[in-house]
């Protein structure tokens, strides 16, 4: 059996010893013997009733490469008290000796005063001595006593800072929240969707003869989508955490947001045009005296072109796919990391700081 997945019968109300009971039996072949438990991790998982199809589909494709206990809540504080379990083993088999192992998830539906306590019914679900991922699909307070409560079982948490409609305030409540003492490592899908692009812009001052050019930029331009601030505030925050930009002012021309910073090369302007009509994050160009360089999207939006111009000649050019960046895809990068991710923080740092001005 390769990929099977398994259901339990049956719901409502259980004990964490009903549970761990009816998961064993989940693992049970039809032949009486025992499928071993391939949990590396613990996620919880706090989403609705309308987003939690995609949201389960997700968890139930990452338990193929990241086996783990996954306790998905389906809260709706609004409604009557009630709490209705259901459970599931992904099982598939591993290894040239044939052995079958099977990963688990808890479904919860909370209800009413049980879904302002979700930690109560998360915690005891928990396999010890194993790290704890928490991740929050949608929108989110990180100002919340439930949020907070959930965040204290957790060894690192993921959110989507742009998932909400107030998305710049998310950053800032984030930024925040991260300066208390103990703050817990934040995975943002806004900053794992800057990977290939982060990588690609440095890609583009690796030859000998360019490496001196990031020093001297004298200007940039991020062209995104509306709903792509965050992830355009990142690149942003990013590039001056990193090349010792300090933000000095930022002002306001329609929709475009202009921002300009003191560095190594001295003044150093950005614009910020929300005026892309599909990608998030279209395009970036960076100027210094002599060169250009550029990391756009194209093709329907699969591949991703870097170039580096010196005047008007073309000095380099590359094309890469970017293939495949849904959910379960980013979800899973920050499934690999289990401590503060410096990097972001101070790229969210500066972002904020900008914000401020």
């Amino acid at each position: 059996m390769i990929g099977e997945s398994r259901q339990a019968p049956g719901g409502g109300r259980m004990s964490v010893g009903q549970i761990e009971h009816e998961l064993a039996k989940l693992r049970t072949n039809e032949d009486g013997t025992l499928a071993l438990r391939s949990s590396v991790l613990n996620l919880i998982v706090v989403t609705d009733e309308e987003s939690a199809p995609e949201i389960t589909n997700s968890v139930s494709k990452l338990a193929g490469r990241y086996p783990a206990r996954a306790v998905v809540f389906i809260a709706d504080p609004e409604g009557e008290s009630n709490v209705d379990v259901r459970l599931s083993a992904f099982c598939n088999v591993r290894g040239g000796g044939g052995a079958q192992v099977c990963a688990e998830q808890v479904t919860i539906h909370a209800e009413g005063p049980p879904a302002t306590h979700l930690e109560s019914l998360a915690g005891p679900l928990l396999i010890p001595d194993l790290p704890v991922f928490l991740w929050y699909p949608g929108e989110f307070s990180p100002r919340s006593s439930e949020f907070a409560a959930m965040a204290e079982l957790a060894d690192r948490v993921i959110v989507d800072s742009a998932a909400g409609e107030n998305r710049e305030d998310c950053l800032c409540e984030i930024a925040a929240m991260l300066e208390g003492p103990a703050a817990p490592a934040i995975g943002d899908l806004q900053w794992v969707g800057l990977s290939p692009w982060r990588s690609l812009l440095a890609d583009t001052f690796g030859a000998p003869e360019r490496a001196g050019e990031l020093e001297k930029i004298k200007r940039a331009e991020i062209l995104y989508a509306p709903g792509g601030e965050n992830r355009a505030l990142l690149l942003v925050g990013w590039l001056a955490s990193t090349l010792g930009w300090k933000a000095e002012s930022a002002t306001r021309e329609g929709n475009d947001r202009k921002l300009e910073f003191s560095g190594p090369s001295g003044s150093i302007s950005v614009e910020l045009s929300p005026d892309s009509p599909d990608a998030r994050l279209r395009r970036i160009r960076l100027y210094s005296s002599g060169y250009s360089f550029q990391v756009s999207r194209h093709r329907a939006l699969s591949d991703v072109r870097t170039t580096v111009m010196r005047g008007d000649e073309l000095l380099a050019e590359r094309t890469v796919h970017l293939g495949s960046f849904d959910l379960g895809v980013l979800v899973g990068e920050e499934l690999r990391y289990r401590g503060h991710d410096e990097a972001y923080e101070g790229a969210l740092r500066t972002a904020v700081e900008v914000l401020d001005l």
